[in-house]
């Protein structure tokens, strides 16, 4: 229980806070994985992102099952998976209808306005936080030219980022060993 109780109580906090879905998730799993409990040090934590990024589906439950995984094994990702998913599912079910129907009144319109500018706020520490893993000091011109290439062909070109996110990887392997 020692071991999978922290990874349920991290998660559920996530879960309960991280408005906004995976932009605003990622940076409290970094700040609870990194900073609170020590399962992971910010490289792991940037190399299991970029791997989560690569999958299908919502970041926070593939970030909680692996870290929990690592950290405690099947339990331990069944703990954080759960933790994660619960209080999306309460406040889902509970508090959706009592949301939409007082959507017109402007103290419930500037609540839900309010809390964007956080979320991005969530983002901008995150990038911060991951430069200088993304952008090594010794061997940043490779990187730097996977994120102009990237920030082109997605911005600009309208390549899905899945195509984008799977070149990177392959052009990781060949010139990033």
């Amino acid at each position: 229980m020692m071991r999978w109780f922290p990874l349920f109580w991290g998660f559920f906090k996530v879960g309960l806070l991280g408005y906004g879905g995976g932009p605003g998730s990622i940076s409290l799993i970094q700040s609870i994985a990194v900073d609170g409990y020590h399962w992971m040090d910010n490289a792991q934590f940037a190399e299991m992102l970029a791997v989560g990024n690569a999958l299908p589906g919502p970041i926070a439950t593939k970030l909680a099952a692996s870290i929990g995984w690592q950290t405690a094994g099947p339990v331990g990702a069944i703990a954080a998976l759960v933790g994660v998913v619960m209080p999306s599912l309460v406040l889902m079910l509970g508090l959706f209808q009592l949301l939409t129907s007082y959507r017109k009144n402007p103290y419930v319109h500037g609540l839900i306005q309010g809390v964007k500018p956080i979320v991005v706020v969530l983002l901008v520490l995150l990038v911060v936080d991951f430069i200088p893993t993304a952008f090594p000091a010794k061997r940043w011109i490779m990187p730097g030219v996977f994120f102009v290439a990237g920030l082109i062909a997605i911005r600009w070109l309208k390549i899905s980022a899945v195509w984008v996110i799977l070149a990177a990887m392959v052009g990781g392997m060949l010139f990033m060993r």
